[in-house]
C-alpha cells in the first residue's frame, strides 16, 4: 500500500508540532531558569529605617561582596552581653528578605548574636543572584564579620534554609565553624528539579547545582537537619539523602505536619534548634 505524499506531510506536521512545543518549553526554561529559582524580595531605605526603629537590638550592617557589590543586612545583638560572644549566621530561602527573621531570631535565640545579610539582589543588596557569586559573597561576609563585634566569637554556627542550606554547606566546607543547622535541605538542586520535572533533561538543562552532597563531608562541624512531612517543594527524601551522605552522627528532626514554608511554626522547630545550640 502506497501512502500518498499529502498524508505523509500531514503525519510529519502532526508529529513535529509537539516536538517543536517541547523544544520551545525547554529553551524557555533554560533561558529563564533564574526567574524560576530566585525570587528576590527588595526593600527601600525607608523600610530599612523602620526595621531598625522597630528592633533596638538590630544594627544595620554593610559588607563588600564579589565584584565589589555592597551587601546589606542586620546584626542582631544578644539580649545580654556575655564574656564570650556566640555568632549565628543565617542564609535564607530563595524568596526571603531577611529583616523578616529579626523578630523570631531575637526572641528564640536571645543569647546569640545573629547575622542576617541579604543575598545580592535581595533587600538592599546590590547585584543579581547567581550561585557562584552568592558563595563568594557569603565567604566575604564570614571573613569580615568579626570586625563588627566587640570580640571574636567563641562559637560560630551556620543556619541555612532551603536554598540557603547549599550556601551554609559551601561556607562550612571552606571555613572552620562549630555547627550547622540545615532547614528543609536537599542533596543537590538537580535532584530537586528531577522530582518536580521528571520529563525534562535537567542534568544539562540546569545551570545551577547547589550540590551540598559533594561538600557535606568537607566539614567536621556537628549537624542538625530539620525536615517537614508536608514539604512538597523539597521532599524529605532529599534531606535524608544528604543525611545518608554525611559521615558520622548527625541530629535529625522530622516534623510530620509541617510544610516547606510553615515548618518554623511548630514548637518542635525551635526546641530542636535550641537543644542543638546548647551542646555547641
Amino acid at each position: 500500500m502506497i501512502i500518498p505524499a499529502v498524508l505523509w506531510n500531514k503525519w510529519i506536521w502532526l508529529l513535529s508540532v509537539p516536538v517543536l512545543i517541547i523544544g520551545v518549553v525547554i529553551l524557555l526554561i533554560y533561558l529563564f531558569q533564574d526567574r524560576l529559582i530566585f525570587y528576590p524580595q527588595t526593600i527601600t531605605e525607608e523600610e530599612a529605617d523602620r526595621v531598625s526603629q522597630m528592633y533596638e537590638r538590630a544594627e544595620e550592617v554593610m559588607f563588600t561582596g564579589g565584584e565589589g557589590k555592597e551587601l546589606h543586612g542586620w546584626l542582631v545583638h544578644p539580649r545580654k552581653k556575655a564574656e564570650e560572644e556566640k555568632l549565628l549566621i543565617y542564609y535564607g530561602g530563595n524568596a526571603e528578605e531577611l529583616s523578616g527573621q529579626i523578630s523570631l531570631m531575637s526572641e528564640n535565640l536571645a543569647d546569640w548574636t545573629i547575622l542576617l545579610v541579604n543575598y545580592r539582589g535581595y533587600g538592599m543588596s546590590e547585584g543579581t543572584p547567581d550561585e557562584e557569586m552568592m558563595y563568594e559573597d557569603a565567604l566575604a561576609v564570614f571573613d569580615n564579620v568579626n570586625g563588627l563585634m566587640d570580640h571574636d566569637p567563641a562559637k560560630t554556627v551556620l543556619m541555612g534554609r532551603s536554598i540557603g542550606t547549599g550556601i551554609a554547606v559551601k561556607v562550612a566546607s571552606e571555613r572552620q565553624v562549630d555547627g550547622m543547622v540545615l532547614i528543609t535541605p536537599f542533596d543537590s538542586l538537580k535532584e530537586v528539579a528531577r522530582y518536580h520535572y521528571p520529563f525534562l533533561p535537567v542534568s544539562w538543562l540546569l545551570r545551577y547545582s547547589f550540590d551540598s552532597a559533594s561538600r557535606i563531608n568537607d566539614t567536621d562541624a556537628p549537624l542538625l537537619i530539620i525536615a517537614g512531612g508536608e514539604d512538597h517543594i523539597i521532599p524529605e527524601e532529599r534531606a535524608l539523602r544528604l543525611l545518608e551522605e554525611k559521615e558520622g552522627t548527625s541530629d535529625y528532626e522530622f516534623i510530620e505536619n509541617r510544610g516547606h514554608n510553615d515548618i518554623h511554626s511548630s514548637p518542635r522547630f525551635w526546641e530542636a534548634i535550641k537543644n542543638f545550640l546548647i551542646k555547641r
